[in-house]
């Protein structure tokens, strides 16, 4: 039986929560606040938690960053915030701390149990691959890069991303093949590794494989036209630096 962690400093939604998960056939735990939830989760190690934002003690966001600190490489369970918070700052710090979701408060019941299945069962996907950190670990030594998203961890190869384009708290990789993956984390977590594979940061949103440039637009600050048949800008900041790889590719 799948065991849930309920973080909630609110009794009410705590136990109404609790009523609605017992009865889909979850083994329900409780904790009334982020450090209670923090040793919950490191003595029981729950396959998903659910986790209020504005909280005593540790609020969410203090509870998911010390629990990043503790477990480092270990795969963390599915952690999910509930909030009443819907602010995009809010939003995309919880998403950058590796938050799977957010679960908006007042909440519906039937959507709250579709969003813990789905994230529930890619982790499954993701342990039946394998020793999951292990191959976060040696992803890159394969030349590719560990993408998590909805059906698990998926491993693509360098060379068949395109681009990434940021999606507000998520981002887009998209292939060569015409497919795109949709990551919940932000490009800034992607962003030191493809740097490192010789890909160019040209916009505040958007990296690029340069070996997919086909044409670069001129003006204010210039465009590039992918061979995906994308357009995309160039930032005046990122410009320079785009001209200078250019100019030593030609």
């Amino acid at each position: 039986m799948e065991q849930i962690l309920i973080i909630e400093d609110d009794k009410n939604i705590r136990e109404t929560l609790k009523d609605i998960l017992e009865l889909s056939g979850y083994n329900i735990l409780t904790a009334n606040n982020g450090k209670e939830g923090y040793h919950a989760i490191l003595t029981n190690y729950p396959d998903l938690v659910l986790c209020d934002v504005n909280m005593p003690e540790l609020d969410g966001f203090e509870l998911l960053g010390a629990i990043n600190q503790r477990l480092k490489e270990k795969i963390i369970p599915p952690f999910l915030f509930l909030t009443a918070r819907v602010e995009k700052i809010d939003i995309r710090h919880g998403m950058s701390l590796g938050a799977d979701d957010y679960i908006l408060k007042p909440f519906n019941n039937n959507e709250v149990l579709k969003i813990i299945r789905l994230r529930l069962d890619a982790r499954k996907k993701l342990l039946q691959m394998g020793e999951g950190n292990k191959l976060k670990e040696n992803a890159e030594s394969f030349n590719k890069l560990a993408l998590p998203c909805a059906d698990g961890l998926i491993l693509v190869h360098f060379d068949k991303i395109i681009k990434c384009q940021a999606d507000r708290a998520y981002c887009c990789f998209y292939l060569v093949d015409g497919s795109k993956i949709l990551v919940s984390k932000p490009m800034s977590a992607f962003e030191t590794i493809l740097i490192n594979k010789q890909f160019l940061k040209i916009h505040k949103s958007t990296i690029i494989n340069p070996q997919f440039i086909d044409k670069y637009i001129r003006g204010k600050n210039g465009s590039l036209l992918l061979s995906d048949g994308s357009n995309v800008p160039v930032s005046q900041l990122n410009k320079e630096e785009l001209l200078r790889v250019l100019n030593h590719v030609a």
